[in-house]
């Protein structure tokens, strides 16, 4: 029998409190390179600082956290966390993260805004850097639209820029932090579609945290539910929101879609 791979995304007791709030109680999580995630729960429940934490964003105060065998955090005596930067560099390179406000340069184009990282973080040459670029917008359907700066832009079409800027480092992981939650409600349906389709390809790991549930439904392998900043619950879409879920978790679905 083959042996079977070690997860891509290992977390033990991860903790992480800001101020006198704990946000992240004791997360334990595997998952295995390839599969898509929807994490889901109500506002405050650690949601986004799961995705911090995996992005190497913020430390953990306590707990283990490996992407890909690697762990850029060791704990000191007393329990502070200190990073190894060179793992903390070689780790942050394997994950890829797109917010909810698109964040994209002004001043740059669509074509510039996805060639920066690959020439500042990889260290491509402008011409390499280049046709990634386009290769990734015209994956992402904006091929048209390389020459176009942010602010002639919609939501939607921006946000798909920040796709393919993050898919232009090309990582093993991604992280999606509520992507259609500033969008038009028109603009929406591009985005997920996006989505859809780059889970249906499984050749990177997602984490998508969202508040579409018939998205999380259809298009994950496997859903989160989130709640006081532990997993309450972690199953397949059918087990979560048809077959005996928890009375919770079946509240929080049914607040959110109005059924």
């Amino acid at each position: 029998m083959p042996e079977t791979p070690p997860p891509i995304i290992r977390l033990r007791g991860l903790r992480k409190s800001y101020g006198n709030v704990q946000v992240l109680r004791g997360v334990d999580l595997d998952v295995p390179h390839g599969q898509t995630v929807s994490v889901i729960g109500p506002s405050g429940s650690g949601k986004s600082t799961l995705l911090r934490l995996l992005m190497l964003l913020d430390a953990p105060d306590a707990g283990e956290l490996e992407i890909d065998g690697e762990s850029p955090w060791t704990a000191e005596p007393g329990g502070r966390m200190r990073a190894d930067n060179a793992r903390l560099r070689r780790v942050r390179g394997k994950v890829g993260m797109v917010f909810q406000h698109f964040n994209l340069f002004p001043h740059m184009n669509a074509l510039q805004n996805v060639m920066e990282a690959p020439v500042s973080v990889l260290g491509l040459k402008a011409g390499e850097a280049r046709e990634r670029a386009l290769d990734y917008l015209d994956q992402v359907g904006l091929a048209d639209k390389a020459e176009a700066m942010p602010a002639q832009l919609s939501g939607g079409q921006k946000q798909r820029v920040a796709i393919a800027r993050a898919l232009a480092l090309q990582p093993r992981i991604m992280l999606f932090d509520e992507v259609t939650s500033a969008l038009d409600p028109e603009l929406v349906g591009g985005v997920l579609a996006l989505l859809r389709g780059l889970a249906q390809r499984r050749t990177i790991t997602m984490l998508i945290v969202t508040h579409h549930m018939r998205f999380a439904e259809r298009c994950a392998d496997r859903v989160l539910f989130f709640e006081n900043g532990v997993i309450a619950e972690d199953g397949p879409p059918a087990e979560l929101f048809h077959d005996g879920v928890h009375e919770r978790t079946r509240r929080f679905v049914e607040a959110v879609t109005g059924d």
